[in-house]
C-alpha cells in the first residue's frame, strides 16, 4: 500500500512537472482575426482569419484558415517593458501599409520581432510610422 501512495505522489509531481511543457505547446499556434490588409516580408495579406505557427524557435508561418495564403518569415527575439494581457500583433503603419512588425504572447515580456524588408525600410524613410495593434478576442 505505501509502494502505491509513492507511486501515486511521484506521478502526481510528474504530471504537474510536464504541466509547463504542455502550456508551452499550445503556444505554438494562435488563431486570430486582422481586420485590415497588411504585409508580412513583402506579401500583401488581405483582411482575415489567420492562425500563427511557430515553425522552429526563430521561424513563423502565418496562414489564412481557408489555406489560400501562406507566409513564412523569419523573427528575432523581442522585448516589452509589460507583459500584454492577450496574444497581441503589432504592426508598422505607413499611410495605408500595414506591415506586421513584432508579436508577443500573453502574459510575457518576450516575443518576436519581424525585420523590415528593404521595401518596408525604403518606405520608412519617406511616410512617417504609426504603430497600429491587434490583440486576440
Amino acid at each position: 500500500m505505501k509502494k502505491i501512495g509513492i507511486v501515486s505522489l511521484a506521478l502526481g509531481f510528474l504530471a504537474v512537472g510536464l504541466l509547463p511543457r504542455v502550456v508551452s505547446a499550445q503556444a505554438k499556434e494562435v488563431t486570430i482575426d486582422i481586420p485590415f490588409a497588411f504585409i508580412v516580408e513583402d506579401t500583401p495579406l488581405p483582411v482575415g482569419t489567420y492562425k500563427i505557427t511557430r515553425v522552429s524557435e526563430l521561424s513563423h508561418r502565418i496562414s489564412d484558415l481557408k489555406g489560400t495564403q501562406e507566409v513564412m518569415f523569419i523573427t528575432q527575439p523581442a522585448t516589452n517593458p509589460t507583459p500584454v494581457a492577450t496574444f497581441t500583433l503589432f504592426f508598422n503603419v505607413y499611410g495605408d501599409q500595414n506591415y506586421l512588425s513584432k508579436f508577443f504572447h500573453q502574459g510575457k515580456t518576450s516575443g518576436y520581432l519581424i525585420p523590415q524588408t528593404a521595401a518596408e525600410k525604403e518606405l520608412a524613410q519617406k511616410v512617417p510610422v504609426t504603430t497600429k495593434t491587434v490583440p486576440e478576442k
